[in-house]
């Protein structure tokens, strides 16, 4: 019988013993499923979209719509996921129901044509909605596979606050996102064609999806059942009745659909530090927000700076600043209050965008690179001429290059805990992001293919240090938020006791989808420019020494906090 995860209420007084490793294992299990499908999936989706009469850059449009759908999206599901009351609990839901969003894509994107020719049999109209399900069920499985993450990212966070697992919960997330891609991979490297199973549903993609359904099914399943949250909204009078002293000390305790803590866990020194910054922390707050209210009057000002003063280069960096501003306060008010984040986390989410940039600039690229810089190939060769099939034999080898990627990223977060606990989170995470740098340098440097894939194996070390140390921080940052969040404890902004971990875990994955977004617009414009796809590495290895450089930035313990602290009351001192 499998053993069931008992999630109390916020605010309930009790305590979660220590997850087992089955436990952690079978709470992991639908993030290794939507892996899975997603390494599967797309995999095949880019030649169906070719074959059904797509332009390469109408494909490229489409396989960015997915990410930018998170990045719009992802935040306020987040957001609402915190405040979730159902009788099932705040992450079961969101992933029940974006788990069957993704179920539905896995259907729509190999048997649409054929529902459509069943409802209106042969005919043009069937075929044109058979092309236009493959088109949804493609931007679906891209959204949803994606949006997935974030409640289970908040669910494992729910899981380890109070039993001190965060590490070592994260880091076997990391491995089973890994293992998904290994066996995704896998999957499309068999010849699904000449055994039974593709006999009976008459295609390799048929075959494939099909297999996806049945796997993603079972590890979606094992999940919501180990997973039993109490809902919120068992102690929702209970919460009516604190004052907000009360409520901001049982704020961890709300944070977690477990075990909670109460006020007489935090140390009085912390509590007492949270009342006396309350006050110098709040100016802070408001000279921000006042500098944002003028921002029309001081854009003019600045304008004028440029032929009076001669102040080229601060002056760009005040427009750049104002005219963010300016987009900011166009945004629904609900996307507002989402990334309007503490300020630590915008440090975070920074380097978390950096990184992601780079990772995907190779992941999204690496078997094109492969294929044209390293075997010499043309995609855009004529059928069965010597470099369309050199292309093609370098697609190949470049998958098992990913494949090799996959392998090293799950045997390394085996070891990230260990190395988090003796060197910290900040190196730990600078030497992985180092480690891309360098394999981005080997592959421009490098044009033999035994060499290539090697590098692309190094890239494992951070892949596995992107999914596993920026959600520790977070997590780290939720348990002593009184600390960590001084920025946002003015009586305007949100209060600590009802910003929730799912919140902030989705403006980090606003960072990876963004990141996606910005490569699918840029990077083909830049490939043109330069004329050859060594830009790919290029760019990945460039985003990569700006990640390493915005990590050095990160805030990791409370002594980073207080000289952030005097940092901003002397920069608006300056100003």
């Amino acid at each position: 019988m499998m053993e069931t995860i008992d999630i109390p209420s916020p605010g309930s007084g009790l305590r979660t013993a220590s997850l087992t490793l089955t436990q952690i294992l079978l709470l992991n299990a639908v993030v290794c499923g939507v892996e899975i499908c997603a390494c599967a999936g797309f995999t095949y989706i880019p030649p169906m979209l070719l074959k059904v009469g797509y332009s390469e850059e109408t494909m490229s449009f489409i396989l960015g719509l997915g990410p930018l759908l998170g990045f719009l999206i992802v935040p306020v599901l987040g957001r609402a996921s915190d405040r979730c009351h159902s009788f099932y609990g705040r992450r079961r839901p969101f992933i029940f129901a974006l788990s069957m969003l993704l179920l539905v894509s896995l259907y729509m994107i190999p048997f649409g044509e054929y529902f459509m020719t069943v409802i209106f049999g042969y005919s043009h109209l069937s075929k044109v909605l058979g092309m236009w399900c493959l088109t949804l069920g493609s931007v679906l499985l891209d959204f949803t596979s994606q949006a997935c993450l974030t409640p289970c990212e908040a669910l494992l966070n729910d899981a380890s606050m109070d039993t001190g697992q965060h590490g070592r919960v994260f880091s076997i997330y990391s491995t089973m996102v890994s293992l998904g891609g290994v066996f995704g991979y896998l999957l499309t490297a068999i010849d699904w064609k000449s055994n039974s199973l593709g006999v009976y549903f008459g295609s390799q993609e048929a075959s494939i999806f099909s297999i996806l359904i049945v796997v993603f099914t079972i590890l979606l399943a094992a999940t919501l059942i180990v997973a039993e949250e109490r809902p919120l909204a068992s102690l929702g009078r209970q919460n009516l009745l604190q004052d907000k002293e009360g409520s901001l000390g049982n704020s961890k305790a709300q944070e977690s659909g477990y075990s909670s803590s109460s006020s007489e866990d935090v140390p009085l020194s912390i509590l007492s530090n949270h009342k006396a910054n309350l006050q110098t922390s709040s100016p802070l707050r408001s000279e921000w927000r006042s500098r944002a209210a003028h921002t029309r009057s001081k854009l003019r000002s600045v304008i004028f700076g440029f032929f009076t003063r001669g102040r080229f280069l601060s002056s760009i960096c005040d427009c750049f600043r104002l005219i963010s501003c300016g987009i900011f306060s166009l945004l629904p008010q609900q996307l507002q209050q989402v990334f309007d984040v503490p300020i630590v986390l915008r440090y975070l989410t920074l380097a978390h965008f950096c990184s992601w940039t780079a990772l995907m600039g190779f992941n999204l690229y690496f078997t094109d690179f492969v294929g044209q810089a390293v075997y010499n190939g043309n995609p855009n060769a004529p059928d069965g001429s010597p470099s369309e099939n050199l292309y093609d034999e370098g697609v190949r080898m470049g998958s098992w290059g990913l494949l090799l990627h996959c392998i090293t990223s799950a045997s390394y977060a085996f070891f990230i805990e260990r190395l988090v606990d003796k060197y910290g989170c900040q190196l730990t995470y600078l030497v992985g992001m180092i480690s891309f740098c360098f394999a981005m340098m080997g592959m421009v440097l490098f044009r033999n293919v035994y060499i290539v894939n090697i590098m692309a194996a190094l890239t494992g070390f951070a892949y596995a240090t992107v999914t596993t140390i920026p959600f520790i921080l977070v997590s780290k940052y939720h348990i002593e938020k009184e600390i960590y969040f001084f920025d946002v404890m003015s009586s305007g902004d949100q209060s600590l006791s009802t910003r929730g971990i799912a919140t902030d875990m989705a403006v980090l994955d606003s960072a990876y989808f963004l990141s996606q977004v910005v490569l699918a617009t840029a990077m083909g414009y830049i490939v043109h420019m330069t004329g050859t796809v060594y830009a790919y590495m290029v760019c990945a290895g460039i985003m990569g020494l700006l990640a390493c450089f915005f990590i050095q930035k990160v805030i990791i313990s409370k002594s980073d906090v207080r000289a952030l602290q005097m940092s901003e009351r002397q920069h608006i001192i300056h100003s």
